[in-house]
């Protein structure tokens, strides 16, 4: 062996060879043909983000004929083989509508979606075939879809996305979610149940998460009087936030309430989101309904509405409540984290693995399918069909926000009720003389500990305390003051309520400098005094 080789094979073994890199990820938009020019801005933004882009028309693969019939067995399996071949991620966004509004337009602005084949579902309209599913018909690709029906529509959405995308705005937007829910309308015992498993959910939240609820309940805090639903759901929304989430009854022209109204299929296609149009996601029945007697769902019209959301999620059938159980224990499993997804598919993809494999207690399931589901249909039948009764109306590429968690945060001594917490903190570099706004806050599972008992009459001081507690639940700040920093640290001392019935409190940094922001959270443990100190 030369003295060359030996020093060959020495560097071999002591610094082996990297492992290669991944390849980028492969972003496949089909595109029926009138909609080409539309999504070309799209296209040209995700190639400068990196990606291996491949745009596909219908006409390329399917005949007239085909399209017209609904026959898109072979553009299916292009899909699919595209994203089998390739190394890396891929995301697939269809861009076409369902049915033409006239025939001879079949071949120019359809997109067929595919038959399902399970259960209920057998013969809907479904895009989870695109997403090359297994045996569990679960998706290893994610699939969106933007519902256009004319040109001016899809180019909207693909304005919408990229606006979104684009926001160099800062917002601690990017970190809240609005929940909105129906009532259950079980019976006192289940809706107990139901109301249990949600804050037991919320609970697992990351710290770093806040957000505002209303639950159209009489027996929680988060409800509002009837007359006040409609207009204050819509002021949530309307507000901003990073997702907006729907659980409860619906069917496709809007959300169930009683006699109450809520926000319909009208209100989603109209309302003008101010900052952060976030997505949406509904669990409630026919939600994201891509056709049927009673129109499209209040889902497909809010992706269409420029001032709504970027993405919907939602249901095309009739959902069950055990099998929207599985789905959010995957969509906060896998998305509100202290590190939330990159981009929208982790998140789908998120909902549909918790669908195929989170699981649920038997008794759990024997009520929630007693009285929102069929007991004639076995569980594993239920989690097939669902798997092709939900979608998504939207780029499963989409850039989530990014709001970054690097704002250091100590305290000087516990927090102890009644007294006075020192607080210290650390910037980092792009945030130097930032401004900061300081909060001690109770979690976001946690009930108020200044509620008032509802009367039972006159009407008008029932309506008036519910709205009160409704406003405490969602006041989760119990001290807050505003600080600019020196340089890239910042000191502040907070009063600490003495009246605490809680186990931990968040303490919270945001902080904005010019078009820069960060967040910083320290979960602290509740110390109460010793009597008599």
């Amino acid at each position: 062996m030369t003295r060359r080789h030996f020093v060959l094979v020495l560097a071999a073994v002591l610094w082996p060879a990297a492992a290669p890199a991944a390849p980028p990820a492969q972003w496949v938009v089909v595109v029926a043909p009138a909609f080409r020019a539309a999504v070309k801005p799209l296209a040209e933004q995700r190639r400068h983000q990196g990606m291996h882009v491949v745009v596909m028309e219908t006409t390329d693969v399917l005949s007239p004929r085909e399209i017209a019939g609904g026959d898109a067995g072979k553009l299916r399996d292009r899909v699919n083989k595209l994203c089998r071949q390739y190394g890396g991620t891929s995301y697939v966004l269809l861009v076409g509508a369902v049915e033409a509004g006239k025939p001879a337009d079949a071949e120019r602005t359809v997109l067929p979606p595919l038959p399902g084949t399970a259960g209920r579902m057998k013969g809907q309209p479904s895009d989870n075939g695109y997403g090359n599913p297994g045996k569990d018909l679960l998706a290893t690709v994610a699939v969106g879809r933007f519902p256009a029906r004319t040109a001016e529509e899809a180019r909207r959405m693909v304005a919408k996305t990229l606006a979104y995308e684009n926001d160099p705005r800062p917002g601690a937007w990017r970190r809240q979610v609005t929940v909105l829910a129906g009532v259950p309308a079980f019976n006192p015992f289940v809706d107990k149940l139901v109301q249990g498993m949600a804050m037991t959910r919320f609970a697992r939240l990351d710290a770093s998460w806040s957000g505002r609820a209303i639950y159209h309940n009489a027996q929680s805090p988060f409800c509002v009087p009837d007359d006040r639903l409609h207009d204050t759901a819509l002021a949530y929304v309307q507000a901003g936030q990073a997702f907006t989430l729907y659980l409860g009854h619906s069917d496709a022209e809007g959300f169930y309430a009683g006699r109450a109204r809520f926000l319909d299929r009208e209100d989603w296609a109209r309302m003008r989101i101010r900052r952060g149009p976030g997505v949406f996601a509904t669990f409630g029945c026919n939600g994201c309904q891509l056709s049927g007697r009673d129109g499209e769902g209040y889902g497909v019209a809010a992706v269409r509405n420029p001032g709504g959301p970027a993405a919907v999620l939602g249901s095309h059938g009739i959902c069950f409540a055990a099998m929207v159980e599985l789905c959010t224990d995957g969509l906060f499993e896998g998305c509100f984290a202290s590190r939330p997804p990159g981009r929208l598919g982790e998140a789908w993809l998120a909902i549909k693995a918790g669908l195929a494999h989170a699981r649920i207690d038997a008794l759990t399931f024997r009520l929630l399918d007693a009285v929102d589901g069929d007991n004639r249909i076995p569980q594993e039948r239920q989690r097939l069909e669902h798997q092709e009764m939900f979608i998504l109306l939207g780029d499963p590429a989409l850039r989530l926000p990014v709001l970054a968690t690097d704002v250091t945060l100590t305290t000087t001594g516990p927090l102890v009720a009644g007294k006075t917490l020192s607080i210290q903190g650390e910037l980092p570099a792009r945030l130097e003389g930032a401004r900061v706004r300081l909060t001690l806050e109770r979690p976001v599972h946690t009930e108020p500990a200044d509620l008032a008992p509802l009367p039972d009459k006159p009407p008008e001081a029932r309506a008036k305390v519910m709205m009160a507690n409704h406003e405490r639940a969602n006041h989760f700040v119990l001290a807050g003051q505003d600080v600019t920093s020196r340089g890239r640290t910042f000191e502040s001392r907070l009063t600490v309520p003495a009246r605490l019935p809680w186990r931990r409190l968040v303490l919270r940094a945001y902080a904005v400098q010019g078009s820069a922001d960060g967040l910083g959270v320290l979960p602290l443990k509740v110390i109460q005094p010793q009597a008599g100190k």
